[in-house]
């Protein structure tokens, strides 16, 4: 097998793979991966602005926003107004789980747990604990780099 310098080709196409595995799992409850990682992070922090929560999830507003508008329309998402201080400006507002959507997420998640043993399988113990902690590492460096590079 050919090597690929390029570190965000070889990460994509595991993500990827990745992805496909979660996505194939989730599709019974009709989410992605992606959807069903926002519900998830919503319900395990509760109201949050979005800015904030973007950051949180390594994505940048614009692609927040794609991402959270048909969960909104989908009444899984509410937006709500939050104390200044939890925004990060005026323009900001932040989201929560409805009702609905804490039923969508608590009903997704054997679904997810199955694609995650299926990943978890396949990694096995050992190349899933290193992964994990290379990326992690890796996440640190890039978040201590963020402001100097860019």
């Amino acid at each position: 097998m050919m090597k690929n310098e390029c570190s965000c080709t070889t990460l994509r196409q595991l993500t990827r793979k990745m992805t496909n595995i979660y996505d194939h799992y989730l599709a019974a409850d009709e989410l992605t991966i992606s959807q069903y990682s926002l519900l998830a992070r919503i319900g395990k922090y509760g109201p949050i602005g979005v800015i904030p929560l973007a950051h949180n999830m390594g994505m940048d507003r614009s692609t927040m926003s794609r991402t959270l508008k048909p969960l909104i329309s989908a009444g899984w998402i509410e937006t709500v107004d939050l104390p200044l201080e939890m925004l990060t400006d005026k323009r900001s507002f932040g989201v929560r789980l409805s009702a609905e959507g804490g039923r969508k997420w608590r009903q997704s998640k054997p679904n997810w747990r199955k694609a995650q043993d299926v990943i978890n399988t396949i990694l096995g113990d050992q190349t899933h604990h290193a992964l994990m902690n290379l990326v992690d590492d890796a996440n640190v460096k890039f978040e201590q780099s963020e402001n100097a590079i860019l």
